[in-house]
């Protein structure tokens, strides 16, 4: 099973693109599911279904997938309603916690503010993805823009760690054989916060998974380019594939000014010069908006040229272990980073803690790496892009110490 996250700034047409490619890939034979994360859906106007038959439901409820009338092959498309995910999921969890800042004389009101996680509706979206995706052969999500989706697929793994470090099941143990248990309502509420980071880590590992890729959906414009660039740099360093890039909106030809065509080629130029790595196709600018199964159809003949819709072809860089003669290093597939962006510490715990400008990543290191010193780090520049290759140095001590006291 295929996962396909379209991703990019707003106002790009990450919609169009999601809802082609699913398109193509329901006509190659997929059974397939379209899905939108994105708060201001358009899913249902993109693909023309917003007066569409009653089959259709109402787009507001969640859970559900719908047909997609004149799609060929199996196409369905579902819109999350986040909130009703908030509901389900995280009310017994912020209930507790903030009767617990209640408790300490914070007024009700604000701790239930405080309890409220920024961004919990759009990551909660998530459980919906994973529980649909077994059902088809394809899974394309149109992803919400930019900032929040690099907040969406951040929070899983924050979270987990959230449960593991602040609320380890040690403690809860011990409580439990001393008799100093937690109260009914806190326990239910833990059991709730464990089981939701649970099922959060399995749907970020189905979205790093080796069958699961991101496109990245930009624009002709310089200050569009930028951003995608640092996008794609940041999503490597979240572990995920990107496989493509769509430049959307391309003016060419006779029926547009020539100065704007000959602007967009030069973007287009600038664009597979920046993202060099990888394949980078585009879309014509249009008179008339691609609204409906044929309009979209035609975007993808376009973008795709007979190509597989989920798959352009980049090669997949690899995160990981590797020996380096006296050393150990350990490799993050960083394309487009510059070390002077980059800063690193080792917790600890042995977690690797990478900094990319307001975005962080915890690498929980393997045990042979917590037993080591860090000796340094270098951005390399590699095929597939920048890499950050961490160094590490054998400990002698703790190396003495695991092995009984011998050298």
């Amino acid at each position: 099973m295929r996962v396909l996250l379209v991703a990019g700034k707003g106002g790009v047409g990450k919609t169009t693109v999601a809802a082609a490619t699913a398109l193509a890939a329901a006509r190659a034979g997929r059974r397939t599911l379209v899905v939108s994360t994105d708060p201001a859906h358009s899913l249902a106007d993109a693909l023309g279904l917003v007066a569409g038959p009653a089959q259709v439901r109402d787009w507001r409820a969640a859970g559900v997938p719908a047909p997609v009338p004149g799609a060929p092959g199996q196409l369905d498309v579902l819109q999350i309603d986040a909130r009703a995910r908030v509901d389900e999921s995280w009310t017994a969890v912020r209930r507790v916690v903030g009767g617990l800042l209640a408790g300490a004389g914070v007024d009700p009101l604000v701790a239930e503010e405080i309890a409220t996680v920024p961004g919990i509706e759009d990551v909660l979206a998530l459980l919906d993805v994973a529980a649909h995706a077994p059902s088809y052969d394809a899974v394309v999500v149109d992803c919400a823009p930019t900032a929040e989706t690099l907040r969406l697929l951040a929070l899983p793994e924050a979270l987990d760690r959230l449960v593991r470090r602040g609320l380890p099941v040690e403690n809860r143990i011990v409580r439990l054989l001393t008799g100093q248990g937690f109260a009914p309502e806190t326990a239910a509420a833990l059991d709730a916060l464990d089981d939701l980071a649970a099922r959060l880590m399995a749907v970020r590992e189905l979205l790093t998974g080796p069958e699961a890729a991101v496109r990245l959906v930009t624009t002709p414009e310089k200050v569009v380019l930028a951003e995608t660039a640092r996008a794609r740099t940041t999503l490597a360093l979240l572990g995920h594939h990107v496989e493509s890039v769509v430049v959307n909106r391309v003016a060419s030809g006779p029926a547009w000014p020539p100065a704007l065509v000959e602007r967009h080629r030069d973007a287009l130029l600038a664009a597979r010069d920046r993202f060099a790595a990888l394949p980078v196709r585009h879309a014509p600018y249009t008179e008339a908006e691609p609204v409906g199964v044929e309009a979209l159809l035609a975007v993808a003949d376009v973008v795709l040229s007979g190509s597989d819709p989920l798959d352009l072809g980049a090669v997949r860089a690899v995160a990981g272990l590797v020996s380096d003669d006296d050393l150990w290093r350990f490799d993050l597939p960083m394309p487009g980073a510059r070390i002077d962006d980059v800063d690193l510490s080792v917790t600890e715990e042995g977690d690797l803690v990478v900094d990319l400008g307001p975005h962080r990543r915890v690498v929980t290191l393997p045990p042979l790496l917590q037993r080591c010193e860090l000796d340094g780090a270098s951005l390399d520049l590699t095929d597939q892009g920048s890499v950050l290759r961490v160094r590490f140095r054998p400990d002698a001590d703790q190396w003495s110490s695991t092995l009984g006291g011998t050298a």
